[in-house]
């Protein structure tokens, strides 16, 4: 008789527990369901959006390349002699800034100029928020510093708005050598090996912007020239001054809107060899404006700039 009644207690707490299980799956469902069709409806707009070449809207910066329904060709950035410098300070690892390791630079006879990881901050920031992005037309972004390490960043990558924070990032991304998504398995960032042409689309035109560059062209009538079924790589320089690597480049190009801008800094007597490329090329291209982008390099130049009404700098 007991062990009848046993029995019986032991089905009811094993159908309670099925009933139970059942309710949360159903749960669990019903918000997966909710949530997934949210994110295929945004997708779908996105993707709907960016095929209706009447409605579409252009990109202040690069612009997209020409393409039917069936053929999206995607955008790879390659940021070229990025400053990420690790150093071992204050007993641990840390990518050497001149805002915070002004001594440190000092006391080692190091040139503050060359050390700059704002620069390649701020171009990751500007390439992550850019419509390509959303659209899903963004390939990874690779960087490559000015040690010759080459960095691959996926364009899902969450990049920290704090200066502070990227450099501690990447301060464990070059020891780690990768950085993965919390509770996730997806690698975010790694470090990859070289050289760079391995891992560019095998069909695409690699365009290097260059302010030294005679050939000046306006970037969208060029890009409109470009195949439809050809993949942009675009080549910038993340340093403070110098020249990129010209050995996988096509062409060497110079957008014409940004040339004036580039005189009338060398006309206030900044040497065009050491004007910070960043400032001539990523306020057409990234859209980033060169009123900003300039106060926060007047200490390196030692400069207080004015911007007329018309776009013009005076000292």
């Amino acid at each position: 008789m007991k062990t009848h009644k046993a029995s019986n207690s032991n089905k009811s707490s094993n159908g309670r527990r099925i009933e139970k299980r059942g309710m949360k799956r159903k749960a669990l469902e019903r918000c997966s369901r909710l949530k997934s069709s949210k994110d295929f409806l945004e997708v779908k707009g996105i993707i709907e959006q960016d095929s209706n070449e009447d409605s579409m809207l252009q990109l202040p910066g690069i612009p997209l390349a020409p393409s039917s329904q069936n053929m999206n060709p995607g955008v790879t950035f390659v940021l070229e002699k990025a400053s990420l410098v690790p150093a071992y300070v204050g007993k641990k690892y840390q990518i050497l800034n001149p805002e915070i390791h002004g001594d440190f630079l000092r006391k080692k006879n190091m040139d503050p100029y060359k050390y700059r990881p704002d620069i390649v901050h701020e171009a990751l920031l500007q390439i992550m928020d850019t419509r390509l992005c959303m659209a899903g037309r963004l390939q990874p972004v690779y960087v490559k510093t000015d040690q010759g390490v080459l960095i691959k960043v996926e364009p899902h990558a969450r990049i920290p708005e704090s200066l502070d924070k990227f450099c501690a990032m990447m301060s464990q991304l070059l020891q780690k050598l990768r950085i993965k998504a919390k509770g996730r398995r997806d690698t975010l960032l790694r470090v990859v090996q070289n050289p760079l042409s391995q891992h560019l689309p095998s069909n695409s035109v690699k365009l290097g912007l260059s302010v030294s560059s005679q050939k000046e062209v306006q970037l969208r009538e060029y890009v409109n020239a470009v195949s439809n079924n050809a993949n942009l790589v675009f080549v910038v320089g993340a340093m403070a001054h110098g020249k990129i690597d010209s050995e996988y480049v096509d062409d060497f190009i110079s957008e014409e809107t940004v040339k004036p801008n580039v005189d009338c800094l060398v006309s206030v007597g900044i040497r065009r060899e050491a004007l910070a490329s960043v400032v001539a090329q990523y306020p057409q291209i990234l859209r980033l404006p060169l009123k900003a982008k300039m106060s926060s390099q007047q200490y390196l130049f030692s400069l207080k700039l004015k911007m007329d009404p018309e776009g013009r700098l005076h000292e």
